[in-house]
């Protein structure tokens, strides 16, 4: 019964016509207008109010209109999480460019490839931009003369924003493989997304406090980014200093008053390490917004036990489909009633399907590829025909994306993401996926952690599994093979023999990714080395 009041209160949303966004920069300059002394942005202490952003972007946006730069060619933002990130953002978009972010701290190699690929008219240095190091043919423009630019306090009334099908930004993927693809959203793709997350289907609180902790080169940025902005919030934002810094972390986090947590569920289990990450020291937050990597049943419950009243959402979208088309309020019943949680149904002007090659699989529960289809689907890739032709189509006359991704669609429109068909192995005949691998290792009551990593042969055939294992802290000490011996025996009856690993290799944490993920492409090449 409760997955069915869940399942209608993501389907049977709707948003009042005249609440609807047409367009971002007229609905970020009136709610601005509208909330002038209002906290925007925070950054630890370093604050910015509505009508200061709006100033600042509309100064440097006057500015930047007498740069003469080509019409709506990308320009490069390059920083962390501070206040100057958004006023370049949005004076970008006032003046028609599409805006690529990259973060501070990303290596050189990802800068230059971002540079060759993306062609940037101008880069927006928020912070020191390592120019000396790179192959650089558009200006750089330092903090101090973007600093200077919103000094002056220049009116900006004469807006050509970016709308319609034009590029908002460009999002550049982690790049584990070969160089990073700059993913093309346009602006409506950005209006699709940002109405969604602001109708019933969420009934996120107004005028609430977001957690702004994804760097803004992570899509998942856009998920607290856009929303906070077209709803009068504030956006409470952790530099990449902080997030690196336990101690500091951990002291800050209950200080910032937050209502909305977005982040991926990597990042809520280091934060559950902590006894302030709780309803009872952190009462204010009332809804945890999932993307970018699976959310566990573990995790889930662990969840509510430290916030029982507070909505858990899981959602699902990769960065070619504009943050998230699917979502789903994981309860109670829903968690302890599933192996591996649900992403969702389809947000309106989304379809689903699932692909087995080049055929669409029309029974419900079988699996195949996930195909997405709609109002939030790319442009494609920057400068890169290649790759889009080969990920990017139309079905049905709408814009389409295969997604790479494993995953079933049950009767009632459920999809249920089954992982990465990358992720995919066989062994001794055995279809394995890695994710149900590690779903089912994590049921051991000694793991905290799993991943599932194949061992391949010269001929690249797999041999074995190993399971990269973080033992639960009342375990942690045990000798290794006596706590393999208790982990097999209590997983008897909860996993396949051929899915059971034969090497468990022991860690404190995982390496993870700049966008908070669990790097296990990383994982996985350590261990063929």
């Amino acid at each position: 019964m409760e997955q069915d009041k869940s399942r209608l209160f993501i389907m049977n949303s709707n948003v009042e016509e005249n609440k609807l966004i047409t367009n971002l920069v007229d609905a970020f300059d009136q709610i601005a207008q509208a909330n002038q002394d209002r906290l925007a942005y925070d950054e630890m202490g370093k604050s910015t109010t509505y009508g200061e952003l709006k100033a600042a972007a509309d100064s440097l946006a006057a500015w930047l209109d007498q740069q003469s730069l080509p019409d709506h060619s990308p320009i490069l933002v390059f920083g962390d999480h501070q206040a100057e990130m958004l006023a370049c953002f949005w004076a970008a978009l006032k003046t028609g460019h599409a805006y690529i972010p990259v973060a501070a701290d990303s290596a050189l190699p990802r800068i230059q490839s971002i540079l060759d690929t993306g062609k940037p008219s101008l880069v927006f240095a928020v912070d020191d931009f390592p120019g000396d190091q790179l192959t650089v043919s558009a200006p750089v423009v330092k903090r101090d003369t973007i600093s200077q630019a919103i000094a002056a306090q220049e009116a900006f009334d004469d807006p050509d924003p970016v709308t319609g099908d034009e590029l908002a930004y460009v999002l550049f993927t982690s790049g584990t493989t070969g160089s990073p693809k700059g993913v093309e959203v346009s602006h409506d793709n950005l209006v699709t997304f940002t109405n969604w997350m602001l109708s019933d289907e969420f009934n996120l609180p107004a005028h609430a406090n977001y957690l702004g902790q994804p760097p803004y080169s992570f899509d998942l940025s856009n998920m607290f980014l856009y929303p906070a902005l077209m709803s009068g919030s504030t956006i409470k934002a952790l530099p990449h200093e902080v997030v690196e810094n336990f101690g500091q972390l951990f002291t800050a986090l209950p200080k910032l008053d937050l209502n909305v947590f977005v982040g991926t569920p990597s990042f809520a289990d280091m934060l559950m390490l902590s006894p302030a990450f709780s309803e009872q020291q952190m009462p204010g937050i009332t809804d945890f917004l999932f993307c970018g990597e699976e959310l566990t049943v573990k995790t889930a419950q662990n969840l509510q036990k430290h916030f029982p009243h507070a909505h858990i959402f899981n959602t699902y979208g990769p960065t070619e489909a504009t943050v998230a088309v699917s979502g789903i309020e994981i309860t109670p019943e829903i968690a302890a009633n599933n192996d591996r949680l649900p992403v969702g149904y389809a947000k309106p002007g989304v379809e689903l399907s699932i692909w087995q090659g080049d055929q669409q699989v029309t029974t419900p529960g079988e699996q195949g590829e996930i195909i997405i289809a709609g109002d939030s689907v790319a442009h494609g890739y920057m400068n890169n025909p290649e790759k889009t032709a080969q990920a990017f189509f139309k079905l049905n006359g709408q814009p389409a994306y295969r997604t790479g991704d494993a995953g079933v669609l049950d009767a009632d429109g459920l999809l249920h993401h089954k992982g990465r068909m990358d992720f995919q192995i066989k062994l001794h005949g055995y279809r394995i996926e890695l994710d149900e691998v590690r779903a089912s290792l994590e049921k051991s009551p000694y793991i905290k952690q799993a991943v599932a990593l194949p061992k391949y042969n010269r001929d690249g055939k797999v041999t074995h599994l190993i399971a990269a294992v973080i033992p639960k802290k009342d375990f942690a000490t045990e000798e290794p093979n006596q706590l393999t011996a208790k982990i097999r025996e209590s997983l008897k009856e909860l996993i396949m023999p051929y899915m059971m690993p034969t090497q468990f290799v022991y860690h404190e944490s995982f390496p993870m990714s700049a966008n908070g993920k669990i790097a296990v492409k990383q994982m996985i090449k350590e261990v063929n080395q």
